[in-house]
């Protein structure tokens, strides 16, 4: 049994680990109303390093911000298609709340049209940059955008499903 002292021990041993033994994490849509709030957890995390902040637009003022909280670590923020890459290279996990959230009078099949391609190109391009990272899919609908990760991974060679996960609400 792993005891509460033995717990608060390792998290200090942790911290004072140089962020280079700390797994870099990355976090698409890190612009959004998830995304944000998301990162800011992340990055007050003891185990993760440096923090990769993706979006299409915003991403260096969300990195900023989150950037004065005090742990180890960096964050970088990442904007455009372009930089999709440099976001993703070397990551161990990868979070994923990108997508548009749903609005008044948007059918669940409207959502999915729109949300489906853009998890599909997060997909290849994670496929390209880090095809050996954990990946947490919470764009909605979950149920359809998760087969879409998959496939889109098992296309490119590199799927596997221990290291796929995904969010749902009950």
């Amino acid at each position: 049994m792993f005891s509460r002292t033995a717990a608060v021990n390792l998290v200090r041993g942790i911290r004072h680990m140089s962020t280079t033994n700390l797994p870099k994490v990355a976090v698409v849509g890190a612009a959004g109303g998830i995304g944000q709030p998301l990162s800011l957890l992340l990055k007050n995390s003891p185990v993760v390093g440096d923090l990769s902040l993706y979006d299409i637009v915003g991403t260096p003022g969300v990195a900023a911000d989150v950037g004065h909280i005090n742990s180890e670590g960096s964050a970088t923020g990442y904007v455009g298609q372009e930089q999709i890459h440099d976001a993703l290279a070397g990551c161990k996990a990868v979070v994923i709340p990108a997508g548009v959230p749903r609005k008044p009078g948007m059918t669940r099949d409207d959502l999915f049209n729109t949300n489906a391609s853009i998890v599909q190109g997060i997909a290849n391009a994670c496929a390209e940059a880090c095809p050996d990272a954990f990946f947490l899919i919470i764009s909605n609908p979950v149920n359809s955008t998760v087969p879409i990760f998959a496939e889109a991974l098992k296309k490119a060679g590199k799927y596997d499903p221990k290291k796929a996960f995904w969010s749902n609400n009950p």
